[in-house]
Order: C-alpha cells, then structure tokens, then sequence
C-alpha cells in the first residue's frame, strides 16, 4: 500500500499555502514533516486527509484519488488528528475513543462487536485503560492527547496523519505518543506526522520531510534531510561538524 503525492498545490482562499509538492510513502514507514511556522506543514496534512481541496495536483492512496473518494469511505482509510485537543461535549474518555468507530457504524449507529473491540484495543495501544470512565474535561493535557490518540487509532485506518500530536506536552508524553505512533507501523500502518522537536524527529521517523515557504526543499533519512545547510537556511540555526555556531 502507498500514498502517491502529485504535483500537489492548495490555497487558503486565493492565498497560496502548498506549492508543487511530490513524494510517495510506502506502508509501515513514519514521515516526519518538519519546517518553521507558516512553512505549510498543517496545510499540506489537512489536504492529504481531504479536508481541504487542492488546486491542482492529487493525492492517491493504492491508486485511488483521495478527493473523489465518499466522505465515509475516506474516513475509514484515514485517521485524522488534529493539533486542536478540544472536545466540545462532556464526554467520558471511552465515549470519546468511540467517536473513531463512527465510520463504521450501522444505520442505527450502535457499536458492534467489532467496534468495541477496537474500542478496548486503541485504549490499550494507548495506555488509556485505567482513564476510561473519567471525563476527558477532567484530564492533564497529556492525557487528553493519549485519549485523542486512542480516537485516532480506534478507526484502525490503514494511513493515519497527525498534526502536531506531542506538540506543548512534557517530555515523557512526548516520547510516549511517538512510540505509540512507531508501532502502528509496525503494523503496517502509514504515518505521517508533523513534529517541531527536530532531535524527536529524527530519532522516531524513517524519513524527513522538510517545507519551507509551502515547497518541499529537502527528504530522506534525519541525517540527509537535516544537513547543515537546510538547518542553517530554513532554521536559521548555523551548525557546522557537530557543533552549533549560533541560533
């Protein structure tokens, strides 16, 4: 299975945000896009997931465009997670875990055998068990991103893309939710996540995706994709054999 990207630019309103971007990702890898702020990084997740229709250019997943598919079969293909952590009910932590079910459910819209347990799965997978009864609204903000986590894994879509998921989370957190993401690709799952923590990045992802300015400058392993002359004019961070000049 592989998402195939073409040529692909999209625009807020008549501003552009992505410019002619191209890469292909095969299953069981984890992608790293990285850039500065306003680089295009959210733009160009949001439209991998179909939230956002591009100009021009088209997303593929196993040769299927992404953008023509039906919304319901979209969201059983690809698990979205956004940055934003609200929820806007008072829902418990196992109510919202099954929010990721709702693709899958029946015309009465009850959950299946088959549900609940991916239900039991993803709260395990993310090590959410012990919260299921308490309400998110009551939780650290580490936790609220695990139970987000668990949301997205409960779709058990087979491409999961993640904007900014350990982004203002301690440190702990932050390597939890990595992890947990690493292994669904061992699953064979595809991840695509975006990450500001560079040493994170290059630590968990088998590849780098570097945006600047809406364009993808630079892909490939952490120590390619990260060289000294794409940190120092992206970045704007001077390093040269191991030692950082300046910042």
């Amino acid at each position: 299975m592989s998402l195939v990207v073409e040529q692909l630019s999209a625009a807020y309103g008549k501003t552009p945000v992505i410019k002619g971007i191209g890469f292909k990702v095969e299953s069981g890898e984890l992608i790293g896009l990285i850039g500065p702020n306003g680089s295009g990084k959210s733009a160009l997740l949001k439209t991998l997931a179909g939230l956002i229709k591009p100009v021009s250019g088209q997303v593929l997943w196993q040769d299927e465009n992404v953008h023509t598919m039906t919304a319901r079969a979209r969201a059983k293909t690809i698990s979205w997670l956004d940055q934003n952590r609200e929820v806007g009910w008072n829902l418990s932590v196992r109510e919202v875990v099954a929010l990721g079910r709702a693709p899958w459910r029946g015309a009465l819209g009850r959950l299946s055998r088959a549900d609940e347990a991916a239900i039991e799965q993803a709260l395990e997978l993310a090590q959410c068990q012990d919260l299921h009864a308490r309400g998110f609204s009551e939780l650290s903000g580490g936790e609220q991103a695990r139970v987000l986590l668990a949301r997205a894994l409960a779709v058990d879509a087979r491409l999961i893309l993640a904007d900014e998921p350990v982004a203002a989370l301690d440190p702990a957190y932050q390597l939890m939710g990595l992890q947990i993401l690493q292994a669904q690709t061992r699953r064979g799952k595809t991840v695509i996540v975006s990450l500001h923590n560079l040493a994170l990045a290059r630590q968990f992802c088998s590849r780098l995706l570097v945006m600047d300015k809406g364009q993808l400058v630079a892909g490939g392993p952490g120590k390619t994709a990260l060289s000294d002359d794409i940190l120092e004019s992206v970045f704007g961070i001077r390093y040269r054999n191991g030692e950082m000049l300046n910042a």
